[in-house]
């Protein structure tokens, strides 16, 4: 490893730390990660490859709450960085970077339930005593030890990954292993695809699901096609809602604010300008999440320069601030609508600090956008693309992580500049809106993740039983039947689909997906073991 290598190594996993604790520009995804590593040494096709691989993988690890996934970040570095400097081969270093998400996750929970804690700690006690300062500051200081993180271990892997001291700790592993791992690693993608049905569980529209299913195992259909029909279907599903939903004649529920005041004057006016300031300082929202107030210091972060203007006293705005400075949590880019109509409230609430009132606000949006936000951005949207732009980079090809980034940060910012411009405009009325436009779309995303999950299950499932079920002599010929052979006659990717449902199975009965993922490690290993597997 040159030391040009060393340093883009510690570049690239310093940004993918921060990536994975802001989880804003997605930098931290398999996709993108890999494909950087593989920059750094010199072999992006690798990259781009483990990175699809591991990106099918961690489909559905998500963070939700407090509930923390294991690292794909860490096991993305770790697997590209084992097979081009250890020269392994893709199989056998994915298979062992997997389990090490679990370390990555537990030093994430350590730095965010420990050293983030305490300076989020630091910056309030500044606000105590006037220093408001210190919110930017701790904000943007929590970046150092989430970069630090990730790229202290990537540096100790790529220092360790010499290929003869891989090769000669591997030779004393049986083969049986090494193999069972690269037989594993072509399955291991269903426990991604069984966590986003678990994650949606709308079993009314498992025919979607089969559709896709059904679609790519008869047919000659790309990824990207399937796609395009899943969105006709979506589209179709939706426009026959609004038909039916003009059938039924329901009455509307007349718009309510949850804070009323006309008799309120506005002394300053929050102008176009000031909520664009709002709208760049949350592209760098989430970086200071902890384990004690979730989203606290990350939010008032946002908020300080409105707070700034609105209250021109030292003491109220002093106490503005310690109420932002309180818990709170909702998905990420969801949270510019609570930024947005908080802003309104505010507005009208010049010089009159409220702290009652504003924090009842924030929790009554924040439960609604976060039960909207997760499943749809974090369990529809992100899986769609990522499973459409993993296939594409399956074969090596580059425009797959590059049209990830570009496509999720689109929706990204769309997200978060409509959604704090419009919820200011609507304020506080902006949830009964929500309410009752999000179930409709939300299900003709639905139909869209069924039919591609259901795709991806057929095309990028890899289970081979080449075992010898029986042989029959044919004149002076001997013809071998496997079992694989018989399943084709039967169905084509059968054993995909069935072992699909046996991991949803699995999940829905509270099973981890790690143990899961363990458990069909051990599987291929075994199967290959005793012939029943190949590769």
């Amino acid at each position: 490893m040159s030391l040009t290598q060393a340093l883009l190594i510690f570049l690239f996993a310093s940004i993918c730390g921060i990536g994975s604790a802001s989880e804003e520009f997605q930098t931290h995804r398999p996709l993108v990660t890999a494909t950087l590593i593989g920059i750094a040494l010199g072999d992006i096709k690798t990259g781009v490859i483990i990175g699809a691989q591991v990106e099918l993988i961690a489909l559905g690890w998500m963070t939700i709450g407090v509930a923390t996934p294991p690292d794909s970040t860490l096991s993305s570095i770790v697997a590209v960085i084992l097979c081009v400097l250890g020269k392994q081969s893709i199989g056998v270093a994915i298979g062992i970077a997997i389990p090490l998400a679990v370390v990555g996750q537990m030093l994430f929970i350590l730095q965010k339930g420990t050293i983030d804690v305490g300076i989020m700690h630091w910056a309030e006690k500044g606000v105590d005593k006037g220093e408001l300062w210190k919110v930017t500051a701790a904000h943007f200081i929590t970046a150092i030890p989430s970069a630090l993180r990730m790229a202290i271990p990537a540096m100790l892997v790529a220092l360790f990954a010499d290929a003869n001291i891989l090769n000669s700790i591997l030779n004393y592993v049986p083969e049986a292993i090494t193999k069972g791992l690269q037989v594993s690693s072509g399955f291991l993608v269903v426990v991604g695809y069984a966590m986003i049905l678990r994650i949606l569980n709308v079993k009314e529209m498992i025919a979607f699901f089969l559709m896709g299913f059904l679609v790519m195992t008869f047919s000659q259909m790309t990824l990207v096609g399937l796609t395009f029909m899943g969105i006709s279907l979506a589209l179709i599903y939706l426009q026959i809602s609004n038909m039916l939903e003009k059938a039924s004649n329901k009455t509307r529920t007349k718009r309510e604010h949850f804070i009323e005041n006309e008799e309120n004057i506005i002394k300053v006016k929050v102008t176009k300008k000031d909520l664009m300031r709002v709208f760049w300082r949350s592209q760098f929202y989430q970086i200071s999440w902890n384990y004690e107030r979730l989203q606290n210091l990350c939010y008032c972060y946002c908020m300080m320069p409105i707070l700034k203007k609105l209250y021109r006293s030292k003491e109220e705005l002093q106490k503005a601030v310690k109420v932002h400075l309180e818990y709170f949590n909702c998905q990420p880019f969801i949270s510019n609508v609570i930024l947005g109509a908080n802003i309104a409230v505010e507005e009208s609430m010049q010089e009159k600090v409220d702290q009652s009132g504003i924090v009842q606000i924030k929790i009554a949006l924040a439960g609604p956008l976060a039960g909207i936000g997760d499943p749809i951005i974090w369990g529809i949207i992100r899986p769609v693309i990522a499973a459409v732009c993993a296939g594409i980079s399956l074969s090596g090809n580059v425009a797959g992580p590059i049209l990830f980034f570009v496509m999720i940060n689109i929706v990204r910012l769309i997200i978060r500049y409509n959604g704090l411009m419009i919820a200011y405009r609507e304020g506080t009325s902006i949830i009964n809106k929500l309410k009752g436009a999000v179930p409709k779309y939300r299900s003709a995303l639905v139909v869209l993740t069924y039919t591609v999950i259901g795709g991806l299950v057929a095309k990028w499932t890899i289970i081979k039983v080449p075992f010898v079920l029986y042989t029959l002599t044919q004149g002076s010929s001997l013809t071998s039947y496997t079992v694989q052979e018989q399943l084709d006659n039967i169905m084509p990717n059968i054993l995909p689909l069935m072992l699909t449902f046996l991991i949803y199975w699995l999940l829905q009965k509270k099973v981890s997906p790690l143990i899961c993922m363990v458990g069909l490690m051990i599987f291929g290993v075994i199967g290959y073991s005793i012939g029943i597997l190949g590769i």
